[in-house]
């Protein structure tokens, strides 16, 4: 997969983005709760941020939280007008 998030994953995985932008990080279970999703579907919602290095993972398994990538913070772009 590319480093580019397309407008279909964008859809996607846009509630989450906007969590983590409110809170400054979520939780598999708080995506869940948000998305309305299976936490199988929420596993492949992570899976497009991560590839797409928009967030990354912090802590273990039974205690993960994800945050907006480090190298995101420093971008001056409204994120969704950066989306193809």
């Amino acid at each position: 997969m590319s480093g580019v998030l397309t407008k279909k994953d964008y859809d996607r995985v846009s509630t989450i983005i906007d969590f983590i932008e409110e809170h400054g990080e979520i939780t598999p279970k708080e995506a869940e709760k948000i998305t309305k999703k299976s936490a199988a579907t929420v596993r492949r919602y992570f899976k497009i941020l991560i590839e797409t290095k928009c967030v990354v993972a912090e802590g273990n398994t039974n205690n993960i939280t994800y945050r907006v990538a480090a190298s995101l913070l420093n971008i001056p772009v409204d994120f969704p007008s950066a989306v193809r």
